[in-house]
């Protein structure tokens, strides 16, 4: 079952899950985006990324390539399935052409890290532009 937040404090908030495997970029992407105003719900694993949005409609999905377990790209295309509204953006340390065929990514958008707070931001306003995400759930 998901669950639909209600009154949002901003339109363009977006309810963001943040998959990464190194806990200091996971802190420092979590205290990013709530400064901004987001809703983030940070995890550590594939695993639980996947448990989360069977719980939780998400807006915008921020993953690692490379997880334990269940990796960044299957992740995305189960989360795809699940919630096909949610943009996704994919972050690794690897060069895109290592993550395998273009034509198959589930994702959006690809960031090789390190990635600038900046980069990120605007990309996010870019995504959220002129849309109001929280519009489902009124």
């Amino acid at each position: 079952m998901l669950f639909f937040a209600k009154n949002p404090v901003s339109k363009n908030m977006a309810r963001i899950l943040v998959v990464e495997d190194d806990p200091l970029f996971l802190w420092t992407l979590n205290q990013f985006l709530k400064k901004e105003g987001h809703d983030v719900f940070p995890v550590t694993s594939g695993e639980s990324a996947f448990a989360l949005a069977q719980e939780q409609l998400v807006d915008v999905v921020i993953s690692d390539f490379r997880l334990p377990g269940l990796n960044g790209r299957d992740l995305l295309r189960k989360i795809r399935t699940l919630q096909p509204q949610a943009k996704v953006i994919m972050i690794s340390a690897y060069q895109r052409e290592e993550t395998g065929d273009e034509e198959e990514t589930p994702w959006h958008v690809y960031l090789n890290k390190p990635i600038e707070l900046g980069t990120l931001k605007q990309l996010l306003d870019d995504l959220t532009e002129g849309a109001d995400l929280r519009s489902m759930n009124t």
